[in-house]
């Protein structure tokens, strides 16, 4: 825990004297990590896919807000089906479009949730959006979240209908709608979604000890029996041992990450009391556990501080004998004015 809490204050200074750097590299990794993750979805158009447009758009993503970088990672998906199939890309559009909407509706500012559904996705760590939501957002976070969900399973149908697609027709307009809408899976997964993040921030607003750590596996606990129960009556295939493994690794993340933000001392907690005219007050303080990191210093000793002079000689043998020849000097000079 110690190394931990070294790590994590070398960290907090290491933002404060660079902040503006490390906020330009995360929207640059962010970005990069967006487009790549795109190219291995549906990276059809090979223009697109090359390593120098990644790069540029990740450059000029340093600079842009959140939602800009949501409508241009869509804009990216959609020419990518365009050079495939021009009904599937129109798909697309609507899909991204009615999304895009409900999330400007509610939250705007929340865009990095529907990119995080995706990329989690592919980083095969979905279990760990619902349980860090369920710690640092609110409820109204579910919107954001399940708008991600359904972008992702838009985007998994569509790859789908183009594997399995002979010509292109409007027909496959009306089969990508019913395979998206009719998707039990998609439905499964944001109803146990917005059940995980309700009950993390739940039991997150509660007040007693170790409150963040016991949403953390509360949070694990009925992600997994959620999605077994649930999975029968949908007739969906759940590998058991694959879901055990991710959710686990996902809350271990979700605790990194919740210690990196905020770290509490349990073992020093006060209760207050005061008054003033209207109101008594009871207050529990809970001081958040922070550790002294120590500093090199680098001191650097002369040859006057060592005792020794430049050729091996004392400095006050040195001194004694520059003292000495003044003192001579001095008296040569006033016998020489007696004279």
């Amino acid at each position: 825990m110690t190394h931990l809490l070294v790590i994590r204050e070398r960290l907090i200074r290491f933002y404060q004297d660079h902040a503006r750097i490390v906020n330009a590299l995360f929207r640059f990794l962010l970005s990069f990590i967006t487009f790549f993750s795109i190219n291995q979805l549906v990276g059809y158009n090979p223009v697109l896919k090359s390593w120098y447009v990644i790069v540029a758009f990740s450059v000029v993503n340093t600079v842009l807000p959140m939602s800009v970088l949501l409508f241009l990672a869509a804009a990216y998906t959609v020419f990518h089906v365009y050079y495939v199939s021009v009904s599937l890309a129109l798909v697309i559009l609507l899909i991204f479009l009615i999304a895009y909407l409900i999330y400007l509706r509610f939250l705007p500012e929340h865009g990095y949730v529907i990119l995080a559904v995706p990329i989690l996705y592919g980083l095969h760590l979905p279990y760990l959006v619902p349980i860090l939501l369920g710690l640092i957002g609110a409820p109204v976070a579910v919107i954001p979240m399940s708008c991600g969900v359904v972008c992702y399973y838009t985007i998994k149908c569509i790859t789908t209908v183009i594997g399995t697609a002979t010509e292109e027709s409007m027909v496959l307009f009306n089969q990508a709608f019913q395979m998206i809408f009719s998707n039990k899976e998609m439905y499964l997964v944001i109803a146990v979604f917005a059940i995980v993040m309700v009950i993390v921030n739940m039991i997150c607003s509660q007040e007693f000890h170790y409150v963040y750590e016991t949403a953390i596996v509360a949070g694990v606990i009925v992600n997994i029996l959620l999605i077994l129960v649930l999975s029968f009556p949908f007739n969906i295939q759940v590998h058991v041992v694959y879901l055990l493994v991710q959710s686990v690794i996902c809350g271990i993340l979700a605790w990194l990450i919740q210690f990196f933000q905020l770290v509490l001392n349990y073992s020093a907690v006060e209760y207050l009391q005061f008054e003033d005219d209207e109101y008594c007050y009871y207050v529990k303080a809970v001081p958040k556990m922070n550790i002294a990191v120590g500093e090199k210093r680098v001191k650097r000793f002369n040859a006057h501080l060592l005792g020794e002079g430049r050729f091996g000689v004392s400095s006050k043998k040195a001194e004694s004998e520059s003292g000495q020849n003044r003192s001579e000097q001095t008296a040569k000079t006033g016998s020489g004015e007696e004279k």
